[in-house]
């Protein structure tokens, strides 16, 4: 393997996965304002006898409930799992909605929107109807190609697949076609 094919290699890897900005973004927030919030009551604790009161009065049923045996088994069992979700966003790698093809020459990632944009126009112009009555979802191994004939045209479904794999062996991407055709047409 050359050092261009290994650079290839991991630029396309970078492409195809996500950060985890988002998450690691809302903790920040979330543990900030519990700081935050912690902070101005014991200011206020420290400062205004008053508050002292009124948060005793407040705290002391709060308190006598969080003492109980079921309370604290409920407040764990809720930690464990935040505790595993966030490990878990960590660990798992995220995925964009991206495919890649490598060869000698090129590296190319694209975007499942732009592939199923691409198979909906193929599959449109070979069966000779509209582009809005082609739909496309691409998923991970496979594409849903949906159908909605005009009024009284018969769409054959073979010819369906044929047009969506002659697309995706154009464009050298392996998925698997899976052509829906509505049973009802609209009216052109």
């Amino acid at each position: 393997m050359t050092t261009q094919t290994a650079l290839s290699r991991r630029l396309l890897r970078r492409e195809t996965r996500a950060t985890r900005r988002g998450p690691a973004v809302a903790v920040a927030v979330v543990l900030t304002v519990i700081l935050l919030v912690l902070l101005a009551g014991a200011i206020a604790w420290a400062v205004d006898g008053g508050f002292r009161a009124q948060a005793a009065t407040v705290i002391a049923p709060v308190a006598t409930i969080a003492g109980t045996p079921s309370a604290l088994i409920g407040m764990g069992v809720l930690l464990v799992l935040l505790a595993l979700l966030l490990i878990g966003l960590a660990v798992v790698p995220g995925r964009r909605a991206r495919r890649t093809r490598l060869t000698a020459r090129t590296a190319l990632a694209i975007d499942d929107g732009v592939l199923a944009d691409a198979i909906a126009d193929g599959v449109a112009r070979r069966l000779g109807m509209p582009r809005g009555q082609v739909a496309v979802t691409v998923a991970r191994r496979a594409a849903l190609v949906r159908i909605t004939p005009t009024s009284g045209v018969p769409v054959a479904r073979a010819d369906a697949e044929d047009a969506a794999n002659r697309v995706l062996g154009e464009a050298g991407f392996p998925l698997a076609p899976r052509v829906q055709v509505a049973r009802e047409g609209v009216i052109s």
